[in-house]
């Protein structure tokens, strides 16, 4: 049960850090939330959490038919790890940028779900990065010993927590207090997640390699 627990943290606390850097899917909710109100960018997060609960199954039943063949699922924990590692210092060179546009034009009657729900879906499932960023979560937190039903909560985990903070972020952004917040230490934010990311993919190859 420890190894299971110290998988899920690993797994929960990187994707977590991943989550709070804004990326193509943040700006899409950043977009539609600003000019056509709160429901689009709902919406727009349940598009993005389908498409990534795609990316989601499909890392996780590839890493199951792998993960017997000890010497293919070590090599992809040392890719994952490096690939974190990757995208750590890519957050810790960031530079700091501008989120919100001064002047925003509001647009009423676009009430249109379909629409908002496809341009979140297709935003991240036309991703690749989605793809690799999954296949590297699963690669390091499964052992070959890990049950299905705990994979499983693993993936279950990652598809709530997606939608539940970009859901999170549409009320940020539609409240001015926190886009201000936002604005003023998004970049900060970026560079402390990136060293967290640094540092799990640092312990994991180092452990994947002792091991």
């Amino acid at each position: 049960m420890d190894n299971y627990l110290m998988g899920f943290l690993a797994l929960a606390l990187a994707h977590f850090m991943a989550l709070l850097s804004p990326g193509v899917d943040f700006f899409i909710i950043l977009s539609n939330s600003s000019k056509y109100g709160r429901v689009s960018g709902i919406v727009t997060s349940a598009g993005i959490a389908i498409a990534n609960l795609v990316y989601i199954l499909l890392a996780l039943f590839g890493i199951t038919l792998i993960k017997n063949n000890e010497l293919i699922f070590m090599i992809i924990k040392i890719l994952g790890s490096i690939y974190l590692l990757y995208i750590g210092l890519l957050l810790l060179k960031s530079k700091k940028r501008k989120l919100f546009e001064e002047k925003i034009e509001k647009k009423k009657n676009k009430k249109d779900i379909l629409k908002y729900f496809s341009m979140g879906f297709f935003s991240a499932i036309l991703n690749p990065k989605n793809s690799i960023f999954y296949f590297t979560m699963f690669s390091i937190s499964i052992q070959n010993s890990t049950p299905f039903f705990v994979q499983t909560f693993y993936a279950a985990w990652m598809f709530f927590a997606v939608l539940f903070w970009d859901i999170f972020i549409v009320y940020l952004v539609t409240n001015k207090k926190s886009k201000n917040f936002l604005d003023k230490y998004s970049n900060h934010i970026e560079k402390i997640s990136g060293l967290i990311l640094f540092c799990i993919g640092t312990s994991i190859l180092i452990g994947t390699i002792i091991s």
